[in-house]
């Protein structure tokens, strides 16, 4: 089952990858692709047009400084940005690094593709729920630029969310962690954090509801587990804060960012759209605030953008209640355009029945898929909304609609035999 979902969806977004490339109209692939760049962002070939971790990525690979807009920067912690530097070191920064940069990235969404119906039979589901389940994984993209440039690490966090929810699945369903201490999973956490600290509340909201779930024969085990836990976490991330406080001036432990983020998303003229706002007021597109980041240095530019986005919401409260608000329905129902949006709609609201079905079959999961959609995009609500931030849950979604999908299956076919 793995191979053939791997296959399928590696096939499948290559050829779209390739369709995009080709610019030629009168392939079906090509009009596929069209229709969902109708909702996504930069060419994804062209070598000009480039994200943040990719500029650092280039500036690692060319000059050796892990910097952005001239100055060192803590925007991106550094796993993703590390491997795109090896990737550039290694292919140059041509025709070829896009293509193996866009092929790598494909064959990680894939991987996920073929992992979620593996995940769902381990996790006790039916074989038929995790074949949906990894159909659906192969066809529905949420976000391509995301899917397949290999611009952003949103691939690589889904399978580090993807694997970090199955792990805790495991340690607690067979209550490993009482009879020995989980290493392999603590340097795997350490990882994600250093991957993307968003991924940090998702660890934070397993480890409170274990406290709470934990039974009290074995709950001061349970808090030195935890403690360990944080340990290697921070053990992970000490070496990442030194080089910012040499670097920066600060120990920054996981990245610098937010105060850029929060006052581009909230502020006069601004929307809960990231392309609205991203375009106008961020750094990467407008000269003038690169060049006053450049001028402060990252830290102090972040405080001050900070401070200033605070002072606009504490006098507007009630437009940043309302931009809150739009971007948490965003979050769940994607405002796309026409008939797009329709099938996004029935897919959340698949996933919301889903997962309520899922506590009635497999109540440790659906906890953990519940835990994962409180914790993990708590920090986009108060930030511009974008398709490719939610794209890291997304295979929960599928999983969850799966689960609804089959179970009204079932209910049809039994309403039939009893007729």
């Amino acid at each position: 089952m793995f191979v053939a979902f791997f296959v399928l969806a590696l096939v499948f977004r290559l050829a779209l990858a390739f369709a995009l490339k080709s610019g030629s109209t009168h392939t079906v692939m090509e009009t596929i692709a069209r229709k969902f760049r109708g909702v996504a962002q930069p060419d994804i070939w062209n070598g000009n047009i480039r994200t943040e971790m990719e500029e650092i990525a280039l500036n690692v690979a060319e000059f050796g400084d892990y910097n952005l807009y001239d100055v060192p920067t803590a925007h991106c912690t550094p796993v993703f940005p590390l491997y795109l530097a090896g990737l550039f070191s290694i292919f140059g920064t041509g025709l070829l690094a896009q293509i193996v940069k866009v092929t790598l990235t494909c064959a990680v969404s894939a991987l996920r593709c073929g992992l979620v119906p593996l995940f769902a039979i381990d996790a006790g589901l039916d074989p038929r729920i995790g074949a949906l389940a990894g159909g659906m994984s192969v066809l529905y993209i949420g976000a391509l630029d995301t899917d397949i440039s290999g611009g952003v690490d949103g691939p690589f966090v889904a399978i580090a969310l993807l694997i970090l929810v199955w792990a805790t699945l495991r340690i607690w369903r067979d209550r490993s962690w009482q009879t020995r201490t989980p290493w392999r999973f603590i340097a795997f956490c350490g990882f994600c954090a250093l991957l993307n600290p968003n991924l940090l509340p998702v660890i934070g909201g397993f480890v409170l509801a274990g406290a709470v779930a934990c039974p009290a024969a074995v709950r001061r085990r349970y808090f030195r587990q935890t403690a360990l836990l944080a340990l290697g976490i921070l053990t992970f991330l000490l070496p990442w804060a030194v080089r910012n406080y040499w670097s920066l001036g600060a120990p920054i432990m996981t990245r610098s960012n937010f105060g850029i983020e929060f006052w581009v998303s909230n502020g006069p003229g601004r929307t809960f759209d990231l392309s609205r706002n991203y375009g106008t007021y961020h750094p990467s597109n407008s000269p003038i605030e690169a060049a006053t980041l450049a001028d402060l240095g990252e830290v102090k530019y972040n405080r001050l953008k900070l401070a200033e986005a605070v002072d606009w919401v504490r006098a507007h409260s009630g437009k940043f209640l309302l931009f809150t608000a739009q971007r948490f329905a965003a979050w769940w129902f994607p405002p796309l355009p026409g008939i797009l949006m329709a099938p996004f709609l029935v897919l959340t609201l698949l996933a919301f029945t889903g997962l309520w079905l899922l506590f009635r079959r497999q109540p440790l999961v659906a906890w953990l898929f519940l835990l994962t959609w409180i914790t993990f995009p708590d920090v986009y609500y108060l930030v511009q909304w974008s398709s490719r931030y939610r794209y890291p849950m997304d295979w929960q979604i599928l999983l969850c609609a799966s689960v609804a999908l089959f179970t009204a299956y079932q209910a049809a076919v039994a309403r039939r035999r009893g007729n």
